[in-house]
């Protein structure tokens, strides 16, 4: 998109009015969808971000492009100017899992010499691994990277603190359900690494509960998923059509399109919540979905959030067939 796309997105937003005449009080503008400053002009884009925001609402996260702090020597000395104190780095295993995850070559090589230039920087690195059938082997590995890399030391010498986060897998949507078959099972907790878990800042609960455990409860719970977090964001795409920020850009979360179906019809299908995605969270009971969509006997680890957005994925899918 060109920047005056996005300056028409944003008055789109800023110059709609309800059935009541009233208009969105604050707006917060990102050039930017899961990973921010891949783009060459990310400067201009960060100066952009600030003048379509409302006062205060522009933001940083604990995100960069690990992409740019491979290739772009300035950039981390850029992003530490700003309120940019600590940066994740994803990993996958070692350097054959991770760039499979990544889908090209190169992609863990670039993890750590971000990871080095961050630390020169004064930003500290904060390393997630996804843990999956693909890496058991190499917890040990990893640990021994870390500890190679003198992460934990080289970060408290400059007054950082160095994390590890364990990660269960990946969230069960998009492609992350294609890959369903590599999440970890309950029998391969005892394989990974003791001591990469003593380390984990979450400890060793990281990785949720077997299925069969979790549908002892959730087969007869009269509540709805509810996923959808009270924060009201949005995500356009560059083709303009629109979905819930926490959700999968599928059919059944649409929204509608902004250029074809216009701001009114988009801000009131989420407002009314009237897209099936939308409608199942808040409608369909868990029990129900626990029925159609849990097996009694898996044992594949979940978090709770995680099984029921599994469960979403494959309803949704679903009702799309029909």
């Amino acid at each position: 998109m060109t920047l005056d796309e996005f300056r028409w997105i944003a008055t789109q937003f800023k110059e709609r009015r309800d059935e009541n005449g009233e208009g969105i009080r604050e707006l917060g503008f990102f050039s930017w969808w899961r990973e921010p400053d891949y783009r060459d002009d990310y400067r201009e884009l960060w100066e952009l971000e600030k003048e379509l925001s409302s006062p205060g609402r522009a933001r940083r996260f604990e995100l960069l492009s690990i992409w740019r702090l491979a290739r772009d020597e300035s950039y981390a000395g850029w992003a530490a100017a700003l309120p940019t104190k600590a940066c994740q780095i994803s990993f996958a295993g070692m350097e054959e899992n991770t760039d499979w995850f990544f889908r090209r070559k190169g992609a863990f090589q670039d993890n750590l010499l971000a990871t080095d230039r961050l630390i020169e920087a004064g930003i500290s690195p904060r390393w997630q691994l996804f843990v999956t059938k693909r890496c058991l082997k190499e917890t040990d590995k990893f640990l021994h990277l870390i500890e190679d890399m003198r992460l934990i030391e080289r970060c408290k010498a400059i007054g950082l603190k160095f994390e590890v986060f364990l990660n269960n897998s990946f969230s069960p949507e998009g492609n992350g359900y294609e890959i369903e078959d590599i999440r970890m099972d309950e029998d391969d907790l005892g394989r990974i690494s003791k001591e990469l878990i003593a380390i984990n800042r979450d400890g060793s609960n990281a990785f949720g509960e077997p299925e069969y455990k979790l549908m002892e409860t959730m087969l007869y719970e009269s509540a709805t998923p509810d996923l959808i977090p009270d924060i009201r964001s949005l995500a356009v795409d560059a083709d303009y059509n629109v979905y819930p920020n926490n959700a999968e850009p599928t059919e059944w979360w649409r929204l509608g399109n902004l250029k074809s179906d216009g701001i009114d019809t988009v801000v009131k299908a989420y407002r009314d919540e009237t897209p099936p995605g939308m409608r199942a969270n808040r409608e369909i009971l868990i029990s129900e979905l626990a029925r159609r969509y849990g097996n009694p006997s898996g044992n594949r680890l979940y978090e709770k959030s995680d099984l029921l957005t599994r469960w979403l994925h494959q309803w949704g899918t679903d009702f799309m067939g029909r």
